[in-house]
């Protein structure tokens, strides 16, 4: 894997409480700042993939792709019975 280095300014306080944050997980400071930039990239694109969904929710409300709320409650309220119905369209 080809890498790269990257480099910031930061308070000084800041880069000793980070590692000794690291520090308490048996990290040193360049995995610490690795596992912190994977975890923003990851949480980055799991808000993307939301507003998505969320876009692709607001069009289907815009038209009518809905499914009634009763029908929805009535269906839940079914869960785990022997009886239980297939979900609402």
């Amino acid at each position: 894997m080809k890498t790269a280095v990257v480099r910031a300014r930061i308070p000084e306080t800041l880069k000793k409480d980070f590692e000794a944050a690291a520090a308490a997980h048996g990290w040193n400071l360049s995995h610490a700042i690795r596992q912190l930039m994977n975890q923003y990239v990851e949480q980055e694109k799991e808000l993307e993939r939301r507003h998505q969904q969320t876009l692709e929710a607001l069009e289907d409300v815009e038209v009518g792709r809905v499914v009634d709320g009763k029908k929805v409650l009535d269906w839940l309220a079914g869960w785990g019975d022997d009886d239980e119905q297939e979900p609402p369209l």
